[in-house]
Formats: C-alpha cells, structure tokens, sequence
C-alpha cells in the first residue's frame, strides 16, 4: 500500500480516503469547467455531502449525530486539531490612513486570504504587516511574532461585493522563517459544510490582540427572510467577534472553513439609540468559488488564485499552462566561485568540529572510522574532514553528498550574522566530482523541473555565535554545497525545519551549549534521479538523522537521536518516472514523521561509530520495550 495510506500527520488537511478524494475531485473539476451536471451528479444534496464528508473524517466519529442534535460529544483530539489549523490564522495590521487590524489566513501555497475591508487595494497589501505566532503559549506568555511581506505584484484579487481579498505572502519571514511551517487550511468549493444548528468556530485577532478563538455557544441560524435566498452568499452565526476579528475563518466542527467572517448583522427592528446586533455573518467559501469560476476567463488574478486553491487540495491545475510547474521550476541564484585555497590556509580562526566542546570528549574521526573507507579524501590528502568555523564535513565518494556532519553551537555567544547570503559554491579543497553543485539543483542546465532544494545540514545559524565577523563567516561557510543534500522543499521547510527548531527549543540553545551530528540515511535502493545532469546520475537518500548532544542546567550531558524521512514528498515522483529503480522499503522503513530513536538504531543503519554517544542516549532510560517516540513539537522530545 502507498505510505499516504496510512498517514495521517495533519488532521486538519482531507483525509487520504481514496472514495473522499474522488467525490471532492470530481466536485472541483466539475466546478472549474462549468460542468455541473457532474456534480449534481456526485452528490444528490448537500445533506448527503455533509454526510460524506463527516462519516469519512474517522478523527471525529459523533461529528454526524452531532450535526442531527443527537450528540455533544467531541473526541479529545478536538483541540489539538484546532491548535493546527490556529498556525494558518494571522494578524494584519494596515498602517495607512491612521492604521487599523484585521484578521488573515492561508488558503494555498503562498497566498492568504482576508476581507476587502481589510486589504481593498495593492498599496494597502504592499505596506501591510503580516504576523503570525501572536499568541500565548501554554503557560500564558505571549510568543514572538513572526512577521512576512505580502507580494501583490504576484497575486492580487479583490470584491467588494463579497468582500474578500487574495494575495500572494513572502516565501520566508524577515528573518527567514519558511511560510510553509504554518500549513493552510483547505477551500473546498461545495456548498454543504456548515448547516443550520451547526457549531462553528472562528480563529482571530479580535482589536488586533493575540489570537483567540470562539468555542462556546457558535451556532448556525437561519435569519428571518434569508432563508429563500439560492444560491446563498453568506451564513450567519451567533458566534462572538470583535473589530479586528474581520477576515476571520469560520470553521466546522471538522475544521473544514464554512466561511470568511466580515461583520456583524444589525437587529432592524430595535428601537434602542444604541446599535443591536442579532448574529454575525460570514461569506459562504462555495460563493467565493462561484465568483472566482465566474472571473476566471477575464481575470488572469482569479484564475491565479484557483491554481493555488487546486493545488492545495492535491489536484492538477487546469485552469492556467500545465507546462509550468508550480514551485519547481524555479530559477536559483547562479553557483559563486569556491574560496581559494589559500583562503583556508591564512585563516585566522581556529576551523572545524571541536570534540572537546562539550564536557565528554566526541571525537569525530572515532565516530566515522568504520566507514572512512568511504569518505572522499582532500585533494592534498592530508585528510577526509573538511573543517569550516564551529563545524566539519565528511563527504560519501560514492554518493556525493555529506556522510555526516558535525557542529558546535555555544547558546550564550550566539550573533544574528545579518541577512541570508545564498552564496552557495564548491570547496576547492575536494575534487569537484565529490560535489553536486550549480548543475544539479538548477533547472537551466537541463530541460527538467527542479525538484530538490539545497537543504543545509548544519543550519546557517548554529554555528554563528562569537563575534558579529565569526558569524558572518560561519553563516558564509554552511553555503557551500558540501553542506547540502537534496531535499524535496516541503520536506526542507516544514519536516526537516520543524525537527531543528524543536531540537534547539528543547535544548534552549540561548543557554547552553549543544553539538549536532546530521546525514542522509544512504541505502542500496535509494532511487536514482539526474541522469542528464552533470556527473550524475545520483541516488536521492529517501531519510535523514540527527544527533544532539546537550550540557543541561545540572552540568550533565545526554543526548537524543532522530529520524525524519521525505518518501511522502518523494513518492510521486515514482508514478512520474522521475526517479529509476524499485522502491523495496517496507513500511517500517518509510520514516514518515519525525520521530526520536535510539542512537544505536540510527549507528545500525549508518555503519558509524556511536559508542561515545550511546551511554548518553535519554532514549536508553525508557522503561519501555518501544523506545521510538513520535515528534508533533518539543515537549515529545526526550533528553
């Protein structure tokens, strides 16, 4: 069976039901090509597709019986759904014309959606702030937030008469974070997700404050003379909101969005000087379709948005060129010229992994010693470890790509090096045939899409810390591509980058000190992907591992092991015969979430040499003959 099968990592994204699937993507396709009949079709009634929708979401097993008022039971997993789907809700703040707040959230791939009141027009989106992660954390203190850039040039698609914005968010954050870390939460165009004496729930930033949701006493209503209204345009609610709440997803118990919140309905019959309010109103997501399918011809902005919302839900866009895929064929950064070698040899900073940086002694050529045999030699020789500022390499001859890598990072002394340079080059020190360079990650060098990413195996900014001229240095030194393995992006940014950020969240790097150990998994049936390319082809290694060894506040030291795979992103490229070769894994050796393992396994599948680590394993202390932990955020993570 395929691994999509059995994941189910993110409860709030559809579920993987093959029959779902079909349902809602002959829905969509049937939506975008003016065919309704197909979807008359498909589905009888929205009764039945509410139906579909719920009894096929096994997350939520009362959700049905709840719609018929005969159950108020909601599964525990309720609120932790919720916390996920809060990541994709945002703060905007418009700061022209004396300023005002309104409430934004991802629908796709780089785009958010608001209400027109909020952002009306492409100066307004330009100058805006985009924040998220305002909120207050478990023990009540309020979180960073992270801000982004909105990109209207990109795409920008407004009305006013549904009141309702599109526009296209910066890729990373001012300080580099990747949007993707915050997911999106899905548009499905059939009317049907939200029916009358139905609970909702909104996510927003009421008044600009951190966020907040409603979760009591939200209920669907139908208001006195709407109820004929076909097709309908908006839903109301007795859900609570503030000035600033506008733009707020309006969301089922299923956490499918009903609606985007714009404002609250007036009481016409109320004689009190003081405005009444009888419910508050949400523009119906099906509507919102409907306009864009109606604009689509005329409007290249809606049929933009479109192709973001299909791919969203995991369909093929057909509305714009299928020629051009999206977020892979991309052109990068052209490949600098390596540092010369003298660069290496006047450098005034001691270079390289210290195995003394901790209170136990980590030697790293004790760790690669049974596999030295396969790591690539410097042209002079003289060793197989290329040494940067605060971290090493060690490079597979045969693969190409690091074998491991190793850093230092000194929590206290840490430095911003300032803004991302992207300089990526070869070592001049190692012949270049040990090194995948411009050539593999560039699509212009062949008439092929690019699907990897340079993913960096020490981080830019771990081995940043000293002086401001050490960090700049060191943050130089992780771009080079002997640092690098490919990694599919989404799989870079949201796996891959949430299992760092969790390691140095739990190891409180700002304090301690902590060394890393990374690389790919290598295996025999890894798939072979780049034979037109320069020096290739290359197996693709389908998992990688971590190792992190911290000083911990009562001076003594553990460490903990992981395992984070990319074969759920990788997969299609099978069906697509992008990769060459079988693909023997079974299950058990999908890694498909992050999860925390014993040092020993990661040792076991890597042939290296961990015995100085092992006895430091807090993985060892498990009173439990299952040791393996799934990693959602920090607080799973043992050491």
């Amino acid at each position: 069976m395929k691994r999509s099968e059995f994941n189910n990592r993110n409860d709030i994204r559809l579920q993987e039901d093959s029959n779902l699937q079909h349902k809602i993507k002959s829905i969509f396709e049937a939506k975008i090509t003016s065919d309704r009949k197909i979807g008359k079709n498909s589905i009888k009634n929205i009764s039945n597709f509410r139906k579909v929708l719920v009894e096929h979401n096994n997350s939520d097993p009362n959700g049905f019986e709840r719609i018929l008022n005969e159950s108020d039971l909601l599964s525990v997993n309720f609120l932790t759904r919720g916390i996920e789907a809060a990541k994709a809700v945002c703060r905007i703040r418009v700061p022209v014309r004396g300023g005002w707040y309104g409430t934004g959230f991802l629908v796709g791939p780089n785009l958010m959606m608001t209400n027109n009141h909020v952002i009306s027009d492409k100066r307004e989106a330009s100058q805006c702030e985009v924040e998220f992660n305002y909120e207050h954390d478990k023990d009540g203190v309020l979180k960073h937030p992270i801000g982004f850039n909105l990109h209207p040039d990109d795409i920008f698609f407004t009305s006013k008469d549904l009141d309702v914005t599109f526009v296209s968010i910066s890729t990373n954050s001012n300080a580099g974070i990747p949007i993707e870390r915050f997911g999106y939460l899905r548009l499905l165009p059939i009317s049907g997700k939200g029916m009358p004496g139905e609970w909702v729930t909104i996510i927003q930033h009421p008044n600009g404050d951190p966020k907040q949701m409603t979760i009591r006493e939200n209920q669907i209503i139908e208001l006195e003379g709407n109820s004929n209204n076909a097709p309908k345009k908006f839903i109301h609610y007795t859900t609570d909101t503030d000035p600033g709440s506008s733009g707020s997803p309006v969301l089922n118990d299923q956490w499918q969005v009903v609606a985007i919140h714009h404002k609250a309905v007036p009481n016409p019959d109320s004689d009190s000087d003081e405005i009444e309010f009888i419910a508050n109103e949400g523009v119906r997501i099906s509507a919102i379709f409907t306009l864009l399918e109606s604009s689509k011809f005329s409007d290249l902005q809606a049929s933009k948005v479109l192709e973001r919302l299909s791919i969203a839900l995991g369909i093929t866009p057909i509305i714009l060129d299928s020629s051009r895929p999206f977020l892979r064929d991309k052109t990068i950064e052209p490949e600098f010229e390596g540092f010369p070698i003298n660069y290496w040899e006047s450098h005034q900073m001691e270079l390289g992994y210290d195995s003394d940086f901790l209170k136990v002694n980590i030697d790293l050529e004790e760790i690669i010693s049974p596999v030295s045999d396969s790591a690539a030699r410097l042209k002079d020789d003289s060793s197989n470890i290329l040494d940067y500022l605060h971290f090493s390499a060690v490079i597979h001859k045969e693969r190409k790509f690091p074998l491991i890598t190793a850093v230092n990072i000194f929590g206290e002394k840490l430095m911003h090096p300032g803004s991302r340079s992207d300089n990526w080059r070869r070592d001049k020190r190692m012949d270049y045939i040990y090194q995948p360079g411009d050539n593999f990650y560039r699509r212009t060098i062949v008439d092929e899409a690019v699907y990897f990413s340079r993913g960096h195996l020490v981080r830019r900014f771990d081995p940043c810390w000293g002086t401001q001229e050490e960090a700049e240095i060191a943050e130089q030194h992780t771009f080079h591509f002997t640092n690098a393995a490919p990694q599919y992006q989404r799989f870079n940014n949201v796996e891959w980058g949430d299992l760092e950020d969790y390691v140095l969240d739990k190891t409180q790097t700002t304090e301690r000190k902590v060394s890393i150990f990374t690389g790919p998994i290598f295996k025999e049936s890894d798939p072979s992907y780049g034979f037109q390319r320069e020096n290739g082809p290359w197996q693709i290694p389908v998992s990688y591992w971590k190792i992190a060894v911290a000083e911990k506040s009562d001076g003594s030291v553990s460490a903990a092991g992981f395992m984070v795979g990319q074969i759920e992103y990788i997969e299609d490229l099978y069906e697509s015969k992008i990769f060459t070769g079988l693909n023997p894994y079974t299950f058990d050796e999908l890694i498909t979430r992050r999860i925390q393992v014993p040092i020993e396994s990661i040792e076991e599948i890597t042939g290296l040499d961990f015995t100085s680590l092992k006895h430091l394993d807090a993985a060892n202390a498990l009173e439990s003959t299952r040791r393996t932990r799934i990693i959602t955020r920090a607080d799973d993570i043992i050491i």
